[in-house]
C-alpha cells in the first residue's frame, strides 16, 4: 500500500473532513490517548474508518499497547474491512506485535475477513526498541513496516528534539535499513520543513500534523525517474532470467534477485 502521506486526526475527529477532502493517501485515528474516554475514542474511530473508506482513503489506527490491557476491546471494535493497518503504541520488543497480530486473527476469522487483511507496524519511540528493530519487523508476517517518532526518541535518550539535521541520523539510518531489509515500509513522524529530508534517509512516507502537507509529502516520497527505471529493467531483466530456469539475473552490476523485484514492485506501487 502507499502511505506517502497519512494525516493524523484530532481525539475527537478535528481535522477529519480536511483529511478526507485532500490529497493524502491515509488518515491516522487514535485510541491510544488519555485526553478523551476510551469508548468514547474508539467510536469516534470507528466512524471515520467508514469515512475513510467512502472517501478512498486508507485508515489506520493507533492502538493501545497489550500491556494496557485495552487493546483487545480497541480490536473489537475497530476491526472491520475499512481497517487497512494499526499502529502499536510505543512498542518494545517482537512479543507486543505478536499480541496484536494474534487478536487481529481472531477477530477477522469471527468476521469473515481475509486472515492477514489488517497490517501490523511498530511505533518505535525509544532506544530499546531501536536496538530490536530487526527482531520487530520480523516478529510476524502481519508486520508491514516501523514507524520512527524523532521526537518520542530524542526525549527517551536525552537529547534535543529537532526538526531537520543530523543528530537523529543514526537512529534514522538503523531503522530504515532494519524494515527495508525485511521488504517492509519505513514511515516517520514529520514536519513539513523536515519531508524532504526524511524522504532522503529512505523512509517511505510520514505522518502529517495536518491535511495542507499532504502534496508536499507526496512529491518528496514519490520515486524518482532514475529509480522507477532500474525497478523496471530489474524486473524485466529477473523475468528473463526465470524464463531460462535461473534464480538471478544480472542488470549491470547489480544481481537482482527475488528480493530485488519485491522492493522494485513495491517502489512501483
Amino acid at each position: 500500500m502507499s502511505l506517502r502521506s497519512i494525516v493524523r486526526i484530532g481525539p475527537a475527529g478535528e481535522g477529519l473532513n480536511e483529511a478526507l477532502g485532500s490529497e493524502a493517501d491515509a488518515i491516522l485515528l487514535t485510541v491510544a490517548t488519555d485526553a478523551r474516554p476510551v469508548n468514547a475514542l474508539r467510536n469516534t474511530a470507528r466512524e471515520a474508518l467508514v469515512a475513510a473508506r467512502d472517501a478512498g482513503k486508507l485508515g489506520l489506527v493507533l492502538v493501545n499497547h497489550p500491556r494496557t490491557q485495552l487493546l483487545r476491546d480497541d480490536l473489537d471494535l475497530l476491526t472491520a474491512p475499512e481497517l487497512a493497518g494499526v499502529l502499536v503504541n510505543n512498542t518494545l520488543e517482537p512479543q507486543d506485535l505478536r499480541d496484536t497480530a494474534v487478536l487481529l486473527r481472531e477477530f477477522e476469522l469471527n468476521r469473515d475477513i481475509e486472515p492477514g487483511a489488517v497490517a501490523v507496524y511498530g511505533v518505535v519511540r525509544t532506544a530499546r526498541a531501536l536496538l530490536r528493530a530487526g527482531d520487530l519487523v520480523q516478529a510476524t508476517n502481519r508486520v508491514a513496516g516501523l514507524v520512527f517518532d524523532g521526537d518520542a526518541y530524542a526525549h527517551d535518550i536525552g537529547a534535543r528534539a529537532e526538526e531537520s539535521g543530523p543528530r537523529l541520523a543514526y537512529a534514522r539510518g538503523a531503522l530504515v535499513a532494519a524494515t527495508r531489509a525485511r521488504d517492509g515500509l519505513p514511515l516517520a513522524v514529520a514536519s513539513p520543513l523536515g519531508l524532504r529530508e526524511t524522504a532522503q534517509y529512505g523512509f517511505a512516507g510520514a505522518i502529517l500534523a495536518d491535511a495542507a502537507s499532504a502534496p508536499q509529502a507526496n512529491v518528496a516520497f514519490a520515486p524518482t525517474d532514475a529509480a522507477k527505471d532500474r525497478a523496471a529493467r530489474h524486473i524485466a531483466a529477473y523475468e528473463a532470467a526465470r524464463a531460462e530456469g535461473l534464480w538471478v539475473a544480472r542488470d549491470g552490476e547489480d544481481v537482482v534477485d527475488s528480493s530485488s523485484v519485491r522492493k522494485a514492485r513495491q517502489l512501483l506501487g
